[in-house]
């Protein structure tokens, strides 16, 4: 599941099986965060990522339901 609550609260979720389970890694780490981060932000958000947060796994599924909501302005 992935929110937000500015400016207003929306949120999608995903079920589905898993499809494969792999270690984490400081290059799958640096591809997820330049996917949602600005270029200038990301060396430092996968330094703290990977001496802060633990150890990390990538989890892999086919999605067979989706379930998305903007609840608009509060």
């Amino acid at each position: 599941m992935v929110q937000r609550v500015e400016p207003t609260v929306r949120y999608v979720s995903v079920e589905g099986p898993v499809t494969r389970m792999a270690s984490g890694s400081r290059e799958r780490s640096w591809e997820m965060a330049a996917r949602y981060l600005p270029p200038e932000k990301v060396a430092d958000f996968v330094e703290y990522e990977q001496t802060q947060l633990g150890e990390h796994l990538a989890i892999y599924m086919q999605p067979e339901h989706w379930l998305s909501a903007d609840l608009g302005p509060g």
